[in-house]
């Protein structure tokens, strides 16, 4: 599937670290998470994080700001975000894995640290969510206002999504809407351009191709380990063979092989735990970022749909009143009733029409934005891939061609050919 057309930004940006700053590197804010300690205890275990930032950022009140902070305030700011910058990219977080001794392991709790710092960076370095209140709240509210401004959010999140009649109301003729569209097989009014639907298509089969090659690239950074782990057997095997020959020329030679083999599979080992950091991080980073994309466009898509029934309500409500007005004898109240219903839906598809054209408009710089970041990403993290298998590569060849060397000293030294 070829990508929709976007300007080319395959360039050179140096070397590619998915934990340090991402690529759209923000100039005013340097962030650290760090200091993962282990809260509680059981079920009620969590993990703390020391947030570390520096900023040239106008609105922050000092240079230098640190907070503590779990992955739950995390999540909240991140919904926020999505709650208040509708249209917007916001940069995804890693997964909530279930509760388990798996979450409490040191290695899961250094790889969540990392995908949170790429999380908050990526935020820092958003062109409009680095100068949002949320971003600001989070980086340097205390703990005590830290955790009354998080409840403020919930309980207006939980205010937005709590139903009412009107909302009940807009549902059901939402749905006859719907229902008379198919009955009549009318297309909806308002459609989308074709080239967003290009775009969106592209995006959703993006998808199924990042999370294909970031699992390729968990199955490449198990083969470097097991390999490793097999070196290391095969070498305890080959010192255990060379000590029956006491200390003759077989043990020497064993001996120089246990050496070796004991480099190459540390090469291994080093390798698999790179690849886990710099190639598959980012491949499920990367991939997790899609469902942020997608979240935007079912914006969108909501919008156009209550754009479109909006326009149809009025145009009902049109031919309602034309009819009215045209019956002998109506009273007069019943016409004016009825040019109020007029206009109050006239209003609400102004209203909708402005916010499906808002989310249209900032979409259409986010994506642009988006796919440059990402192409630079991906450009620089294929290519330092390329590098370090080389360097691996090279690394292993070395360790086996001074085996070779071992054992030709250790066949002179023993008077062989």
């Amino acid at each position: 599937m070829d990508p929709p057309p976007y300007e080319s930004v395959l360039q050179d940006h140096g070397t590619n670290n998915y934990f340090a700053p991402v690529t759209a590197v923000s100039k005013e804010f340097e962030i650290e998470v760090t200091d993962p300690v282990k809260q509680g205890e059981g079920v009620a275990a969590y993990v703390s994080y020391k947030v570390r930032t520096k900023t040239t950022h106008s609105a922050y009140a000092a240079p230098f700001h640190q907070v503590v902070r779990r992955f739950r305030d995390f999540s909240a700011l991140h919904d926020k975000l999505c709650e208040r910058h509708r249209g917007h990219i916001v940069p995804p977080l890693p997964e909530k894995s279930a509760v388990g001794k798996y979450q409490m392991a040191t290695e899961f709790i250094d790889q969540r640290r990392r995908a949170l710092q790429v999380f908050i960076n990526r935020v820092a370095s958003h062109p409009v969510l680095k100068d949002s209140r949320e971003l600001a709240t989070f980086l340097q509210a205390d703990e005590e206002a830290w955790l009354l401004e998080a409840a403020r959010w919930a309980a207006e999140a939980a205010a937005a999504h709590r139903p009412s009649v009107s909302a009940a109301a807009a549902w059901f003729r939402g749905l006859q809407h719907s229902a008379q569209s198919l009955v009549s097989g009318r297309a909806e009014e308002i459609q989308e351009d074709a080239e967003y639907i290009k775009i969106r298509d592209y995006i959703n089969g993006l998808e199924g191709h990042l999370a294909e090659a970031h699992r390729q690239a968990s199955r490449l950074m198990r083969k470097e380990a097991d390999l490793g782990a097999a070196l290391s057997e095969f070498a305890a095997a080959a010192e255990a063979l060379g000590k029956l020959d006491g200390e003759g020329p077989m043990r020497a030679a064993f001996g120089c092989l246990l050496g070796r083999a004991g480099e190459v599979a540390a090469l291994s080992r080093a390798r698999s735990e790179a690849l886990a950091g710099e190639f598959a991080a980012p491949l499920k980073e990367a991939a997790r970022s899609i469902k942020s994309v997608q979240t935007v466009m079912a914006d969108r898509a909501a919008a156009l749909a209550a754009y479109s029934q909006a326009k149809s309500d009025l145009d009902s409500k049109k031919v309602r009143l034309a009819r009215l007005r045209g019956t002998p004898g109506l009273k007069e109240d019943k016409i004016a009733e009825t040019e109020r219903d007029v206009n109050e839906a006239d209003q609400r598809l102004r209203n909708a029409k402005l916010g499906y054209e808002t989310i249209r408009d900032t979409m259409r710089e986010e994506l642009n934005r988006f796919q440059k970041e990402r192409a630079a990403e991906m450009s620089a993290l294929l290519r330092d891939f390329a590098l370090a298998q080389a360097q691996h590569t090279a690394e292993q060849a070395k360790a086996w061609g001074e085996l070779l060397r071992d054992l030709q000293q250790t066949n002179s030294a023993s008077g062989g050919q």
